[in-house]
């Protein structure tokens, strides 16, 4: 881990106010944590006005905070910013930088001649590529991957261990994935007929866009005819499974264990929570969010919130469905002891 100054944070935050910072001139940050854990040689930060408390006891040197904030932290050494996070996230660099690539190339690989491998690009023990595929410039492949024939990868590229791309695969620049995850293999495809289930040969292929980061134990299937496509800026959480022939748009999110069945269309900046499910052929509309642990089987009409399960509701009409079906336990309930008492009191009703 790396220690920072003070002259090294303001070059990397030349738009940051550093207020009440005169004393910590010659002062060497060690890390970056949280307000509660930090010690005098670190840095922490004050998401919002809920950690102000901890913020004002919090035993770190400088503080990175929004204007509102920072109004009420006295005379603290802060740094102000107009996006807490994502300054946070630049400093955390600072002290842990990515891994670069050197070029180093193992002896213990498979590497068709027709393959082609741009300069100072990383190839790990026991990776196989194959006919006419080509990787980019200053790309790491680590241990184990299995890289198909005709398979492109843009420059500045981090694949995981053991991660697989079947022919075909394109995919664009600055891409990551983690450990064990798929590209290309065949899309989910049978017809029956003559008692047994006959494969469709899946010949689409898929195509990834520029910065997309996926994570540990993925599948992406490549089309049955067309294109299993994933747009540029998507980040796909643990254990997403995306089905053939789905066409998902720019900066979409997906939490870990969801899935989408064969042919679906997202919009740009589309969220799905974990573990939900999405029916084949259906539209989400630019900027939909999907509530974890929801599954849709109509497509939505309008940008919303959806949750529930299999009812295409938006959140309000979702909590709206919830009240009514506490009111008719309830309601039950009630009907129950009056039910009783009229036969205490001799009352005798009739069923309608």
């Amino acid at each position: 881990m790396h220690s920072i100054n003070l002259s090294t944070l303001k070059s990397l935050l030349p738009e940051a106010k550093f207020l009440n910072c005169e004393s910590l001139s010659n002062t060497n940050f060690t890390g970056l944590t949280s307000l509660t854990l930090a010690s005098p040689s670190d840095i922490s930060f004050v998401a919002s006005k809920t950690f102000f408390n901890e913020a004002k006891t919090s035993k770190a040197s400088l503080l990175v905070c929004s204007s509102e904030i920072a109004e009420s932290l006295g005379d603290k050494a802060i740094v102000v910013v107009s996006k807490v996070e994502l300054s946070t996230a630049k400093i955390i660099r600072l002290f842990f930088p990515e891994k670069q690539p050197s070029g180093k190339r193992s002896t213990q690989v498979a590497i068709d001649p027709s393959a082609k491998i741009g300069s100072n690009t990383d190839i790990g023990h026991f990776v196989t590529i194959g006919k006419d595929s080509v990787i980019g410039n200053d790309c790491i492949i680590e241990d184990g991957v299995k890289i198909g024939d005709r398979v492109h990868i843009g420059d500045g590229a981090r694949i995981g261990k053991n991660c697989v791309f079947f022919d075909d695969t394109i995919v664009g620049k600055r891409f990551i994935v983690f450990g064990n995850s798929t590209f290309g293999g065949d899309g989910f495809g049978f017809v029956f007929a003559d008692g047994k289930h006959n494969k469709i040969p899946q010949v689409g292929r898929v195509v990834i866009g520029d910065d997309v980061e996926v994570g540990s134990n993925c599948t992406i299937d490549r089309g049955a005819l067309t294109d299993t496509t994933i747009g540029n800026g998507c980040k796909f959480d643990n254990m997403v499974h995306i089905a053939h022939n789905c066409k998902v748009g720019d900066h979409v999110i997906i939490a870990g264990q969801s899935g989408l069945a064969g042919s679906v269309t997202l919009g740009n900046h589309v969220i799905i929570g974990g573990a939900c499910a999405i029916s084949d052929h259906l539209t989400l509309v630019d900027g939909t969010i999907v509530a974890g642990g929801s599954s849709l089987r109509t497509s939505p009409k309008t940008k919303d919130v959806y949750v529930g399960w299999d009812l295409g509701l938006t959140f309000p009409e979702f909590q709206k469905y919830r009240v009514n079906i506490k009111n008719i336990v309830n309601l039950n309930k009630w009907l129950k002891r009056i039910e009783n008492i009229e036969k205490k009191v001799g009352i005798e009703t009739k069923e309608s």
